[in-house]
């Protein structure tokens, strides 16, 4: 029961053996899947109800995206979910992600549609940074920060990473425009993070999420590069406000905001966890911030973080 105590105190909702968090990465729309770009999935045994969530959340961005002629879509969705997949010879599994380590979309440098730049940037939404656990939006904000700071400095990449200021009464998010639940229709950075969602609009399994919206023609996923990839346009993080958040504890902003800065930048989940019937032992193989699992605070970026981050970053321009 060992597992079960160390769940109980990462996650305020969750209290029996085997639920830990896992992430998925699922195409919003079918039209877009059915360009051979969309990942194989392995989910958990709770995901095809968010699954259904998300799918309906983004055929419906879609089709008002479309009804307004714009040139992006969503493409996918990352969330980080709070059960495990299932039981397998005596081992309970509750991650096994296999791959290159790389999204199904990226961006694309000195991309015009961006505005030509090589670098990447991003925004924290101060208007939604106050959590219903007692955290102050200084204190969410400078722990997002500080995760994007930590992939800037990897040293086989470029500083590449440039911060907008954040704007003051300003409330960011396009998915939340899209849903009726404020925000703006418009982006202002690569990467924003939209703040922190008020319990009962993302399903009670997801902690977070990462939204990327692809460039598009006439609705057809562009790849102007040639690379097997669709065209990343922009990307929204957005926290669920119904866990504990805290910081360097419990649910930890800053180890959740790395793993989700992680998919802003492009780099899927990773690698496994089980534990062995037998002895009752968590086991990681290896454990590592893109896990895609919540395993506690962790706030550094391992050789398997960094192999991945290296294999997208190295080649971009100026390293």
């Amino acid at each position: 029961m060992k597992l079960s105590i160390r769940l109980i105190m990462l996650f305020s909702l969750i209290a029996s053996l085997g639920v830990f968090a896992s992430c998925s990465e699922e195409p919003a729309a079918p039209q877009i899947a059915e360009t051979g770009f969309g990942p194989t999935v392995q989910e958990p045994s709770n995901a095809p109800t968010v699954r259904s969530f998300m799918r309906a959340y983004g055929e419906n961005m879609n089709a008002t995206l479309e009804a307004e002629g714009a040139e992006y879509r969503l493409g996918t969705v990352e969330w980080l979910l709070a059960e495990g997949t299932g039981n397998t010879a005596g081992i309970f599994v509750f991650f096994n992600d296999r791959g290159n380590k790389q999204m199904s979309s990226h961006w694309v440098p000195f991309d015009p549609r961006r505005g030509g730049s090589d670098l990447i940037t991003y925004i924290v939404d101060i208007t939604d940074g106050m959590t219903a656990s007692g955290l102050t939006t200084a204190q969410t904000t400078d722990a997002i920060d500080r995760a994007m700071r930590t992939w800037n400095e990897v040293e086989c990449s470029p500083r590449f990473i440039y911060q907008e200021l954040p704007m003051a009464g300003e409330d960011l998010g396009v998915v939340q425009f899209l849903n009726g639940l404020g925000g703006s229709p418009n982006w202002y950075a690569d990467i924003t993070h939209a703040g922190w969602l008020p319990a009962g609009i993302l399903p009670s399994q997801v902690i977070g999420v990462t939204y990327t919206f692809i460039w598009t023609i006439d609705g057809v996923p562009t790849d102007i590069d040639n690379n097997g990839k669709t065209d990343t346009a922009f990307r929204e993080i957005y926290y669920n406000d119904l866990f504990n958040w805290q910081i360097n504890g419990a649910v930890d902003v800053e180890t959740i905001a790395l793993h989700e800065s992680g998919h802003g930048l492009s780099q899927a989940h990773f690698g496994s966890a089980f534990i062995t019937a037998s002895n009752n032992k968590l086991h990681f193989n290896p454990r590592a911030l893109m896990n895609s699992a919540y395993s506690g605070i962790n706030q550094q970026v391992s050789e398997s973080d960094l192999a991945g981050h290296c294999s997208i970053w190295a080649s971009w321009p100026n390293n």
